[in-house]
C-alpha cells in the first residue's frame, strides 16, 4: 500500500470518528422535514398506515406508493391553522389508545381486514372525541385530495387533454347545423 493511500484513508476514518457522536439516531428524527409539527417516527408510521388502509394498493398504486402521506404532513403543517394542527395531533395521539380500548391491540399490529373494519367504526362513531373524528375525516379528505393530485393518477387514471380536439369539432358543428335546421322552421 502507498503512503499517500494509507494517509488518506487513515484521515477519513478519523474525520468519520469524530462526525459520529453528532449524528442523532434517536426516535425524532423523520423522514419528512417539518416547520409546525413536531412528530416522532411512530406517529409517522401510524399516518402511512392508516394511508394505506384509505387507499390501498390494488392494480393501481396505493397512498404509500405514491406518498400521500407526505402530502398530509405538509399540508397540515403549511396551509392549516395552529388551532387546526393541535386538533389533528391530538387526534393522531388519541387514534391507537383508542383502538387498543376497543379492539385490544394497537392499529398498526392489525392485518388490512381489521384496520378497515376499525377505521368505518371510528368515522362512524358520532359519540367519539371531536378530536379524533377531525383528524380521521382530514386525515381521508387530504390522502384523496393529495391522491388525486399524483402524477399518476393526473396521467394514467384520469388524464387532462388541454384542448379536447375532435370531440370538441364535432360538437361544435353538431350545434350549428341543429341552429340552421331550427332557424329555418
Amino acid at each position: 500500500m502507498k503512503r499517500r493511500t494509507a494517509i488518506r484513508n487513515l484521515g477519513l476514518a478519523t474525520g468519520g470518528l469524530m462526525l459520529f457522536p453528532s449524528c442523532n439516531f434517536s426516535e425524532k428524527r423523520v423522514a419528512i422535514a417539518l416547520n409546525k409539527l413536531q412528530i416522532d417516527i411512530k406517529e409517522e408510521i401510524l399516518l402511512e398506515a392508516i394511508i394505506d388502509t384509505i387507499l390501498p394498493e390494488t392494480d393501481t398504486p396505493g397512498g404509500v406508493a405514491l406518498k400521500v402521506q407526505n402530502f398530509v404532513w405538509v399540508m397540515m403543517d403549511d396551509c392549516k391553522s395552529p388551532e387546526k394542527q393541535e386538533s389533528f395531533l391530538k387526534g393522531l395521539r388519541l387514534f391507537n389508545p383508542k383502538v387498543k380500548e376497543k379492539h385490544g391491540d394497537v392499529f398498526t399490529d392489525m392485518d388490512k381486514a381489521e384496520r378497515l373494519s376499525v377505521l368505518k367504526e371510528l368515522m362512524d362513531d358520532q359519540t367519539a372525541d371531536k378530536d379524533l373524528l377531525n383528524f380521521l375525516h382530514t386525515t381521508k379528505g387530504l390522502a384523496v385530495w393529495g391522491y388525486k393530485n399524483t402524477e399518476y393518477y393526473m396521467t394514467q387514471v384520469m388524464p387532462y387533454e388541454l384542448i379536447p380536439g375532435a370531440f370538441s369539432y364535432q360538437t361544435c358543428k353538431t350545434i350549428h347545423s341543429n341552429e340552421k335546421i331550427n332557424s329555418n322552421a
